[in-house]
């Protein structure tokens, strides 16, 4: 027995870590390094098919002038759009990957368009596939900055949201 009375004896003592945070920071910047590589590789990736398929698709319609049928052009487009919706969806891994292609891949180019037209659409014209994509940037680039770094941010806020407390849903009664 000992001294508390209890029939168990205490725990060896264990020193704490130097630093408490240390072992968990390791994964969290592998984390966001991998979604961020995700992010600006797959997001020019989508542009670029999506571009590709919109104008094939415009194009073989305006050659056509019949209704819109579905296509290998319209599948791109479809696989343009996942690719893009897979990289919003990426911010429940790490909404640094989703903000960083946002500000890059969209916001940038669209400061560019508005700053200097002329020198936007001479270093356009260079890209394979520019189709639609390119044609109409404020109509474009606004929606896809917007979509992404907001799903980044989205992302973000919802690990802050969970680590303060608030109120989350629980599996047996809905709510905590």
């Amino acid at each position: 027995m000992t001294d508390q009375g209890s029939a168990y004896p205490p725990p060896p003592y264990q020193s704490a870590p130097a630093d408490p945070g240390a072992s968990a920071r390791h994964p969290m910047v592998v984390r966001h390094l991998l979604g961020a590589a995700f992010a600006l590789v797959a997001t020019p990736v989508g542009l670029f098919v999506l571009d590709h398929g919109a104008g094939e698709y415009l194009r073989e319609r305006a050659v056509r002038l019949e209704d819109a049928t579905v296509s290998g052009y319209s599948l791109l487009m479809l696989l343009g759009a996942g690719i893009l919706g897979l990289v919003a969806a990426s911010a429940r891994v790490s909404g640094l990957g989703p903000v960083l292609a946002g500000l890059l891949w969209a916001a940038v180019p669209l400061l560019w368009f508005m700053v200097d037209v002329s020198s936007f659409y001479s270093a356009m014209r260079d890209l394979p596939g520019t189709h639609y994509w390119f044609s109409d940037p404020p109509m474009l680039f606004a929606p896809t900055a917007a979509l992404l770094v907001g799903a980044g941010l989205a992302g973000r806020w919802r690990g802050a949201l969970r680590e303060t407390g608030t109120r989350t849903p629980d599996a047996a009664s809905g709510w905590q």
